[in-house]
């Protein structure tokens, strides 16, 4: 089975960092924040407030994106890192 999740519990996000796996997060306005993380087993979305505390620590575990987004229906994960050339 493989769980994927929405949530906007930052500490059940942080908690979930520690399983081997990939984060990108990225600053969405104020102290929200959007992030993904991935793994064989599992893939959880968030998107909510993090404290100061909580967004270093994201920031340490996880790489910056441009844009993510996430298509239900066909299971896939849309991150960017890299800036638009005007």
């Amino acid at each position: 089975m493989r769980l994927f999740a929405k949530v906007s519990d930052p500490d059940l996000l942080l908690r979930s960092l520690n399983e081997a796996g990939t984060a990108f997060y990225r600053p969405v306005g104020g102290k929200v924040v959007e992030a993904v993380y991935f793994s064989a087993s599992r893939t959880i979305y968030f998107l909510g407030e993090l404290t100061t505390r909580q967004y270093k620590s994201l920031k340490g575990q996880a790489y910056p994106a441009e844009r993510i987004s996430v298509d239900e229906r066909w299971g896939t994960i849309m991150v960017d890192q890299i800036v638009d050339e005007p």
